[in-house]
Parts: structure tokens; C-alpha cells; sequence
């Protein structure tokens, strides 16, 4: 699995869920029609005191059964915008994973050169997690067996890395200083043919979209408490969530040229 193919897995989830989200919205605002009710239940050999429920969606028409816990409320513009912020939380979770494994795939061979960047001599891993190496390697000679020091620094190093978040633009500049690239911005201009002034709008941009991933994971995406005030979910906004997706595949695309 490339990074590419890694971000591309999530992305494609995170579309997912903005397509469920515009095929579940109830746009019905009537009950439904006694006739149509009658006869449906009729084909599906239902009672015809059962009591249905119909949800209309621009994709698909929904049947609620009898004593079902979902109701036509579930569907409405309100519930199903949970959906949109999932979909946020998968397209940064796709960049996060796509900066993770550029990180692990070249760590090694960034580090074999000879001048390093200043991350690149800072970072540590748990002496703990450099024993298991030292261990693997002994035993591999002990039992006569094939092992490659490399492939074991990579597991060091992903395990180190594993709780660690790149996600917003410091983060993901600080990752790619481990992979040797002193200016991501420079590099970013250089590769893409873009401005100083993209760089500070991509920057912008990466920052609030992350920022509002947090609040929808850590805070439920509840507005900060204020005394006397009522718990209301903030508005989200189906257009930003598929503006903010597109944004993302156009920064890994960028990404990818460094």
C-alpha cells in the first residue's frame, strides 16, 4: 500500500458518507397517503393496521416498519448532518494517514544522508522500543535467520510515531522535516508552480478544517459553554464539507510532487 492508495481508501469513505448524507435527507413534509399506505402493506403481505412510516429522500424512498426505533425525525436536514461531520473527520484522518506512511516508507533512507535536518537529530524514539530492535537482530543471528535492520527500524519508528498527529500544517511540516525537506513551503511553491500568498490560503484553510475535526471529535461540535445559554449543535454546512474534501485531495496531490 502506497501512501497515495492509503489516502485514497479513506477519502473515498469520507465521499461515502457525504453521498449517504444527500441520499437520506427527508425532503416529505406530508403523512403518508392512506391508499398508498394500503397497498403497499398489501404487497408486502403486512397488516394493514400497521403503522408505517414513509421517508422521501432525492435518491430513495424509505419504509419505516411497524415499531421501528428509527422515526422520519432521524432523517431530517438536523440528523443526518452527523454524517457530514463524519465525513470531515475521515477526509483529515486521510491526510493523517497519507503524511504517516510517507514518513515510514522513506524514514530510513532520509536518515542515511549526511546532512540532517534539525528534527531529524532531535527525534527519539523509547529506549524500550530500540532494545526490541538490538533483540529481533540477536535472535535473527542466533537462529541463522534472514532479517533486515531497515524493515525493523520501520516498525520502531511507526510505533513511535503511531500516537503522534499530522494533521494540521505544523504538524505535517514537522513530519516532512523527518523526511529531510527543510521548507515544505518552499518546496510546495517550487514543485506546484504556485505563490507565497497560495501557500499562506492552503495554510489558512488546512488549519480550520482541522481545527473544526477537533471540535466535532473532542467537543461534539457544541458551541464553548456559556452561562444560561441552551446546548445547540453547531451549523455545518454540506457545500464547506465537499469544498473541504476537494481541498485535501488538492493538497495530497501537491504533497505527492515533494
Amino acid at each position: 500500500m502506497t501512501p497515495l492508495e492509503a489516502f485514497q481508501d479513506t477519502i473515498g469513505r469520507a465521499k461515502r458518507l457525504l453521498r449517504m448524507h444527500d441520499g437520506l435527507v427527508n425532503t416529505r413534509q406530508r403523512a403518508i397517503r392512506s391508499d398508498w399506505k394500503a397497498n403497499f402493506c398489501e404487497l408486502m403481505h403486512w397488516p394493514q393496521a400497521s403503522d408505517i412510516e414513509r421517508v422521501d429522500s432525492k435518491d430513495a424512498v424509505v419504509v419505516l416498519r411497524h415499531g421501528a426505533s428509527l422515526t422520519p425525525d432521524d432523517f431530517s436536514g438536523d440528523a443526518v448532518s452527523d454524517l457530514l461531520r463524519s465525513a470531515i473527520t475521515f477526509g483529515v484522518s486521510a491526510i493523517d494517514r497519507y503524511v504517516h506512511e510517507r514518513i515510514i516508507k522513506g524514514f530510513v533512507a532520509a536518515f542515511r544522508e549526511q546532512e540532517l535536518t534539525k528534527q531529524q537529530k532531535e527525534f527519539q524514539v523509547p529506549a524500550t522500543l530500540a532494545i526490541e530492535i538490538v533483540n529481533r537482530v540477536h535472535s535473527a543471528r542466533r537462529d541463522a535467520t534472514v532479517i533486515r535492520p531497515a524493515n525493523e527500524i520501520r516498525k520502531v519508528v511507526q510505533e513511535a510515531l503511531h500516537k503522534r498527529p499530522f494533521q494540521s500544517w505544523r504538524e505535517i511540516e514537522y513530519g516532512f522535516c523527518l523526511l529531510g525537506c527543510k521548507d515544505l513551503g518552499k518546496e510546495l511553491r517550487e514543485n506546484n508552480n504556485i505563490s507565497p500568498q497560495d501557500i499562506d490560503t492552503l495554510k489558512s484553510t488546512l488549519n480550520k478544517i482541522v481545527a473544526r475535526r477537533n471540535q466535532i471529535v473532542h467537543e461534539g461540535d457544541l458551541p464553548r459553554h456559556q452561562r444560561g445559554g441552551q446546548v445547540y449543535v453547531q451549523e455545518i454546512r454540506r457545500a464547506w464539507v465537499e469544498e473541504s474534501l476537494t481541498f485535501l485531495e488538492d493538497f495530497t496531490a501537491k504533497l505527492e510532487k515533494v
